[in-house]
């Protein structure tokens, strides 16, 4: 009897005529008819914002769409929350330089609708997905962003003071721990302190 056989055949070993009940089906998350969930709320609220903002701005719409990823953590707690990604079609030369500003308002005006909203916002990110205006511009010599790196950090004083060696930084070692255990070894007394009182 072939291994099909015998797992659709009855405990008393006759053929069974009705398939077995199935482990495990699929179903949509939430039906059309119902309330809208929790993610999906969240989801209209992420789009109803960033059109807010756009509009505040005076950024056109067809310039920044975005994607919700939403996810649901497995630990004790089954959490929820989103991953949103502005995707950028168009005016990148223009909005790259005010990505943290933008990010900022956005933030602001997310507060302003849903006070928690940081609780389960849990990234933000950017996507350029337009052409550039010109093309794409070939990457600058590499000495571009170490002059960039080092115009960002305080200028470092011309002289350092030359290193000790390494004699003469063990003999000014002994000499402070000679004095601290001088000062440990002397009763408290002869120093003009209270017992007890720190050094």
């Amino acid at each position: 009897m072939s291994l099909i056989g015998k797992l659709f055949r009855h405990k008393d070993g006759a053929p069974s005529t009705t398939p077995p009940p199935l482990s495990a089906q699929f179903q949509e998350s939430e039906a059309h008819s119902g309330p809208p969930s929790k993610t999906a709320r969240r989801r209209e609220l992420v789009q109803v914002v960033l059109r807010e903002t756009m509009r505040q701005h005076g950024i056109p719409t067809g310039w920044i769409d975005c994607r919700v990823l939403s996810v649901v953590s497995t630990g004790t707690g089954g959490s929820s929350g989103v991953h949103v990604t502005f995707v950028v079609r168009q005016g990148e030369d223009t909005l790259l330089t005010y990505v943290h500003a933008f990010e900022e308002s956005f933030i602001r005006k997310m507060r302003e609708f849903e006070p928690r909203a940081l609780g389960w916002i849990l990234s933000l990110s950017w996507q350029f997905s337009g052409d550039a205006p010109a093309g794409p511009a070939a990457m600058p010599d590499p000495g571009v962003w170490s002059q960039a790196a080092g115009a960002a950090t305080p200028d470092a004083p011309d002289t350092l003071p030359a290193p000790l060696e390494d004699e003469e930084l063990k003999q000014d070692l002994e000499a402070l721990f000679a004095i601290r255990d001088a000062a440990l070894l002397q009763p408290s007394e002869a120093l003009g302190r209270k017992p007890g009182t720190p050094l």
